[in-house]
């Protein structure tokens, strides 16, 4: 009974979060979410064993599939009302991860690779935004769908919140800080040492000389990078009248392996490498949706359509569980489900364990597919 009320539940929040969506593909969705919750998982087999139907197994498992099949389900759409609720209730510096990953790949399939953008906050990251193409195709066009990515949730942000990109050194480039001042973002970028960049005084470098060794550091303002480059014979030209300008961050710690080299529009300041850390956040994120948390990676779901009607699922169902988690730590209830005295739960587990807390106890579960309000330090640009 009360995992029909939690079906319920989730039903009347999806009926409001996308208005637009029929409400079969709204009866659906919601079970395909309770499901996945109580499963902690994406595998389908795992949902349909949890959603209370009096129908066969196969015939849940039929049903879901026709779901994450069906074009009314317009992932994309929701993605642009996902952002909108995730954001309405931010003020100040909101830092956005944007990295790539691969799923589904077998001795026989390569799989799929999803780019995906996601929120940080408090040590985890909120997908908001993503797209997917088979692993094997050539031509993927992440040219064209950074921009299709970052559009949305820059104009679905209140004025209030200054959003900064973080990528690593795989995606962070010169095209991608233009892809994010288009957008109207700041941006934060680990790029590699090998990256040709101006200084201020006319000097062309490897971005690795400003921190060749441990115990050296350099902050560089008004820096170019990414020219655009011509081959006349034999040799290639830059053309560092095109090039993008940019402030440096170039740190290498005693004892860290290698340099902190990092690209901004923000101010030159050390302090940007510890800002940068939020970005292994994303990666946690990664580690609930995979192998330690909704074993993402096994759902054998490849076409790139269905992923992404997959990955919606497995957004709205972070939410619910990093909502929930908030809610409960405002409350001082933590204590109920993690040790007290000390943290060992992330916060995904803690909302997960909470749901089934009320759930063992018979208690009404409910949706919280919003955040609440949480205020940060506006940015300093200068």
């Amino acid at each position: 009974m009360h995992r029909l009320v939690m079906v319920q539940e989730a039903l009347t929040q999806l009926q409001t979060l996308f208005p637009w969506l029929p409400r079969p593909e709204h009866k659906a969705l919601a079970g395909l979410l309770c499901g996945a919750v109580l499963a902690h998982s994406l595998i389908l087999s795992r949902i349909v064993s949890q959603l209370p139907s009096r129908a066969r197994e196969g015939s849940k498992g039929r049903r879901a599939q026709r779901l994450l099949a069906n074009p009314r389900l317009d992932a994309r759409a929701a993605q642009d009302d996902l952002s909108r609720r995730a954001l309405g209730s931010r003020r100040g510096r909101v830092d956005l991860l944007l990295d790539a990953t691969t799923t589904g790949a077998s001795a026989h399939d390569p799989g799929t690779t999803s780019l995906i953008v996601m929120l940080a906050r408090r040590g985890r990251a909120q997908p908001l935004s993503w797209r997917t193409w088979p692993a094997h195709q050539k031509e993927q066009d992440w040219s064209g769908a950074i921009p299709d990515l970052l559009a949305p949730i820059a104009a679905a942000a209140p004025a209030e919140v200054q959003l900064v990109l973080q990528t690593d050194r795989g995606l962070g480039n010169a095209n991608m800080a233009r892809a994010a001042l288009a957008a109207g973002l700041h941006f934060l970028l680990r790029i590699t040492k090998s990256t040709q960049v101006q200084l201020p005084e006319g000097t062309v470098l490897p971005l690795g000389a400003l921190a060749p060794a441990p115990g050296t550091s350099r902050l560089v303002s008004g820096a170019r990078i990414g020219p655009e480059r011509s081959k006349r014979g034999r040799t290639w030209h830059s053309d560092w009248s095109t090039a993008l300008t940019v402030n440096i961050v170039a740190v290498w710690r005693r004892g860290d392996r290698e340099p902190w080299l990092l690209i901004t529009d923000l101010p030159a300041q050390r302090r940007r490498c510890s800002e940068y850390r939020r970005r292994t956040w994303e990666e946690l994120a990664l580690r609930d949706s995979k192998r330690l948390g909704f074993d993402w990676g096994h759902s054998r779901i490849r076409r790139p359509e269905r992923v992404e009607r997959l990955l919606l699922v497995l957004a709205l169902a972070l939410l619910w569980l990093l909502a929930t988690t908030q809610r409960v730590v405002r409350r001082g209830q933590r204590r109920l489900v993690d040790a007290p005295g000390r943290r060992t739960l992330s916060e995904v587990e803690v909302g997960r364990r909470w749901l089934q807390r009320r759930l063992t106890n018979a208690q009404r579960v409910p949706c919280y597919l919003t955040f609440l309000a949480i205020h940060a330090a506006p940015l300093k640009l200068s």
